[in-house]
Protein backbone atom coordinates (compact mmCIF):
# COMPACT_ATOMS: atom_id res chain seq x y z
CA UNK A 1 0.00 0.00 0.00
CA UNK A 2 1.46 3.40 -1.21
CA UNK A 3 0.81 6.69 0.16
CA UNK A 4 -2.95 8.15 -0.39
CA UNK A 5 -3.02 9.83 -3.83
CA UNK A 6 -5.09 10.19 -6.90
CA UNK A 7 -3.07 7.58 -8.79
CA UNK A 8 -3.14 4.95 -6.02
CA UNK A 9 -6.64 5.55 -5.19
CA UNK A 10 -7.56 4.41 -8.58
CA UNK A 11 -4.92 1.32 -8.60
CA UNK A 12 -6.78 0.79 -5.34
CA UNK A 13 -10.70 1.20 -6.44
CA UNK A 14 -9.42 -1.01 -10.02
CA UNK A 15 -8.14 -3.56 -8.15
CA UNK A 16 -11.49 -4.04 -6.50
CA UNK A 17 -13.85 -4.05 -9.48
CA UNK A 18 -11.74 -6.87 -9.88
CA UNK A 19 -12.37 -8.86 -7.41
CA UNK A 20 -15.68 -7.70 -6.46
CA UNK A 21 -17.30 -8.40 -9.76
CA UNK A 22 -19.38 -11.51 -7.82
CA UNK A 23 -19.99 -9.12 -4.65
CA UNK A 24 -23.96 -8.17 -5.87
CA UNK A 25 -24.49 -12.23 -4.40
CA UNK A 26 -24.02 -10.55 -0.83
CA UNK A 27 -26.97 -8.39 -1.68
CA UNK A 28 -29.21 -11.61 -0.40
CA UNK A 29 -26.52 -13.61 1.07
CA UNK A 30 -26.20 -12.90 4.51
CA UNK A 31 -29.88 -13.58 5.03
CA UNK A 32 -28.71 -17.49 4.77
CA UNK A 33 -27.03 -17.33 8.08
CA UNK A 34 -29.10 -15.81 10.17
CA UNK A 35 -32.43 -17.14 12.37
CA UNK A 36 -34.30 -14.38 11.48
CA UNK A 37 -34.15 -11.07 8.18
CA UNK A 38 -37.71 -9.62 9.55
CA UNK A 39 -36.03 -6.56 10.88
CA UNK A 40 -33.02 -4.87 11.01
CA UNK A 41 -32.20 -3.83 14.43
CA UNK A 42 -29.16 -1.76 16.41
CA UNK A 43 -26.90 -3.51 18.36
CA UNK A 44 -24.32 -2.52 21.11
CA UNK A 45 -20.55 -2.94 19.28
CA UNK A 46 -18.56 -6.02 20.09
CA UNK A 47 -15.37 -4.32 20.93
CA UNK A 48 -13.89 -1.88 23.22
CA UNK A 49 -13.76 2.31 22.13
CA UNK A 50 -9.48 1.73 21.65
CA UNK A 51 -10.34 -1.47 19.37
CA UNK A 52 -13.16 0.38 17.46
CA UNK A 53 -10.84 3.21 16.47
CA UNK A 54 -8.05 0.67 15.30
CA UNK A 55 -10.50 -1.06 13.19
CA UNK A 56 -11.87 2.00 12.08
CA UNK A 57 -8.59 3.07 10.80
CA UNK A 58 -7.27 0.02 9.47
CA UNK A 59 -11.30 0.07 7.64
CA UNK A 60 -10.25 3.31 6.04
CA UNK A 61 -6.95 2.03 4.72
CA UNK A 62 -8.32 -0.93 2.81
CA UNK A 63 -11.31 1.33 1.23
CA UNK A 64 -10.20 4.99 1.86
CA UNK A 65 -12.20 8.05 0.79
CA UNK A 66 -11.65 9.19 -3.08
CA UNK A 67 -13.49 10.59 -6.17
CA UNK A 68 -15.60 7.80 -5.97
CA UNK A 69 -16.75 7.15 -2.46
CA UNK A 70 -16.82 7.90 0.86
CA UNK A 71 -14.65 5.93 3.11
CA UNK A 72 -15.20 2.48 4.59
CA UNK A 73 -16.41 3.57 8.25
CA UNK A 74 -18.48 6.13 6.85
CA UNK A 75 -20.62 3.55 4.92
CA UNK A 76 -21.37 1.84 8.01
CA UNK A 77 -18.30 -0.90 7.77
CA UNK A 78 -18.16 -0.72 11.61
CA UNK A 79 -21.89 -0.60 11.86
CA UNK A 80 -21.76 -4.18 9.93
CA UNK A 81 -18.81 -5.49 12.11
CA UNK A 82 -21.47 -5.22 14.92
CA UNK A 83 -24.03 -6.85 13.32
CA UNK A 84 -22.81 -9.11 12.01
CA UNK A 85 -20.27 -10.29 14.88
CA UNK A 86 -23.04 -10.29 17.14
CA UNK A 87 -25.07 -12.75 15.20
CA UNK A 88 -24.07 -14.37 12.61
CA UNK A 89 -20.46 -14.71 13.04
CA UNK A 90 -20.20 -14.58 16.90
CA UNK A 91 -17.31 -17.32 16.53
CA UNK A 92 -15.26 -15.00 14.41
CA UNK A 93 -14.81 -12.17 17.48
CA UNK A 94 -11.72 -13.88 19.37
CA UNK A 95 -9.40 -14.46 16.61
CA UNK A 96 -10.60 -10.71 15.32
CA UNK A 97 -9.83 -9.13 18.99
CA UNK A 98 -6.39 -11.01 18.95
CA UNK A 99 -5.88 -9.77 15.40
CA UNK A 100 -6.49 -5.92 16.86
CA UNK A 101 -4.22 -6.54 19.69
CA UNK A 102 -1.20 -7.93 18.02
CA UNK A 103 -1.81 -4.80 15.23
CA UNK A 104 -1.73 -2.72 17.92
CA UNK A 105 1.34 -4.31 19.75
CA UNK A 106 3.39 -3.48 16.25
CA UNK A 107 2.05 -0.36 16.11
CA UNK A 108 2.77 0.82 19.71
CA UNK A 109 6.57 -0.49 18.24
CA UNK A 110 6.08 2.05 15.75
CA UNK A 111 5.34 4.78 18.11
CA UNK A 112 1.78 4.59 18.77
CA UNK A 113 -1.73 3.55 18.75
CA UNK A 114 -2.17 2.21 14.90
CA UNK A 115 -4.91 4.95 14.70
CA UNK A 116 -2.79 7.75 15.23
CA UNK A 117 0.28 6.91 13.00
CA UNK A 118 0.70 8.59 9.70
CA UNK A 119 -0.95 6.33 7.05
CA UNK A 120 2.35 5.36 5.27
CA UNK A 121 3.66 3.71 8.55
CA UNK A 122 -0.35 2.30 9.04
CA UNK A 123 0.17 0.72 5.51
CA UNK A 124 3.62 -0.91 5.94
CA UNK A 125 1.67 -2.98 9.30
CA UNK A 126 -0.98 -3.64 7.05
CA UNK A 127 1.32 -5.09 4.54
CA UNK A 128 3.27 -6.82 7.32
CA UNK A 129 0.02 -8.35 8.75
CA UNK A 130 -1.33 -9.89 5.43
CA UNK A 131 2.14 -11.42 4.03
CA UNK A 132 2.24 -13.36 7.69
CA UNK A 133 4.81 -11.25 9.22
CA UNK A 134 3.12 -10.43 12.66
CA UNK A 135 4.90 -12.48 15.52
CA UNK A 136 1.02 -13.24 16.93
CA UNK A 137 -0.46 -16.42 15.23
CA UNK A 138 -3.60 -14.44 14.71
CA UNK A 139 -2.39 -11.56 12.41
CA UNK A 140 -2.41 -12.89 8.64
CA UNK A 141 -5.54 -14.62 9.24
CA UNK A 142 -7.24 -12.32 11.07
CA UNK A 143 -6.35 -9.84 8.35
CA UNK A 144 -7.94 -12.11 5.63
CA UNK A 145 -10.97 -12.30 7.72
CA UNK A 146 -10.98 -8.45 8.63
CA UNK A 147 -10.54 -7.70 4.76
CA UNK A 148 -13.37 -10.24 4.09
CA UNK A 149 -15.82 -9.00 6.34
CA UNK A 150 -15.09 -4.79 5.38
CA UNK A 151 -16.23 -5.97 1.75
CA UNK A 152 -19.24 -7.70 3.10
CA UNK A 153 -19.40 -4.68 4.80
CA UNK A 154 -19.20 -2.19 2.01
CA UNK A 155 -20.75 -4.15 -0.65
CA UNK A 156 -23.72 -6.39 0.71
CA UNK A 157 -27.32 -5.09 1.22
CA UNK A 158 -27.69 -2.23 3.19
CA UNK A 159 -30.46 -4.31 5.55
CA UNK A 160 -27.52 -5.57 7.36
CA UNK A 161 -26.07 -2.50 8.81
CA UNK A 162 -23.12 -1.68 6.00
CA UNK A 163 -23.15 0.20 2.56
CA UNK A 164 -25.12 3.26 3.89
CA UNK A 165 -26.93 5.07 1.23
CA UNK A 166 -26.08 2.42 -1.21
CA UNK A 167 -22.49 3.86 -1.56
CA UNK A 168 -21.02 0.79 -2.08
CA UNK A 169 -23.65 -0.51 -5.03
CA UNK A 170 -22.93 2.63 -6.70
CA UNK A 171 -19.66 2.36 -6.47
CA UNK A 172 -19.72 -1.10 -8.62
CA UNK A 173 -22.47 0.17 -10.85
CA UNK A 174 -25.16 -2.89 -8.62
CA UNK A 175 -28.46 -0.95 -9.05
CA UNK A 176 -29.96 -2.63 -5.88
CA UNK A 177 -32.61 -5.85 -5.83
CA UNK A 178 -34.85 -6.17 -8.56
CA UNK A 179 -37.69 -8.57 -8.99
CA UNK A 180 -36.66 -9.25 -13.03
CA UNK A 181 -34.27 -7.29 -15.42
CA UNK A 182 -35.54 -5.79 -18.38
CA UNK A 183 -34.11 -5.43 -21.59
CA UNK A 184 -32.27 -2.53 -21.13
CA UNK A 185 -30.97 -3.71 -18.20
CA UNK A 186 -29.20 -6.21 -19.99
CA UNK A 187 -27.37 -4.66 -22.64
CA UNK A 188 -24.04 -4.45 -22.44
CA UNK A 189 -21.67 -1.40 -22.30
CA UNK A 190 -24.28 0.87 -20.18
CA UNK A 191 -24.24 1.21 -16.35
CA UNK A 192 -27.70 0.54 -14.69
CA UNK A 193 -29.30 3.13 -13.49
CA UNK A 194 -29.39 3.32 -9.29
CA UNK A 195 -32.76 1.94 -8.55
CA UNK A 196 -31.52 2.22 -4.65
CA UNK A 197 -33.91 -0.62 -3.06
CA UNK A 198 -33.06 -3.11 -0.40
CA UNK A 199 -33.94 -6.73 -0.84
CA UNK A 200 -35.65 -6.32 2.15
CA UNK A 201 -38.19 -2.87 0.98
CA UNK A 202 -36.79 0.50 1.39
CA UNK A 203 -38.26 0.52 5.14
CA UNK A 204 -35.25 -2.03 5.81
CA UNK A 205 -32.67 -0.84 4.35
CA UNK A 206 -30.96 -0.57 7.39
CA UNK A 207 -30.71 3.37 7.76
Amino acid sequence: MSKPSEESGLSRRALLSGSVALVPLLATSCSSTTSSASSPRVVDSVFTVQERATLQALVDRLLPADEFSPAASECGVLDYFDRCLSEWNQGDVPLLRAAVAALQAQALERGGEFATLDVDTQDALLVAMEAGQFPAAAGQAGFNRLLRLTLEGMFSDPYYGGNRHYAGWDLIGYPGAVPAATPPMQAMGGRLPALHTSAYGAEHDGH
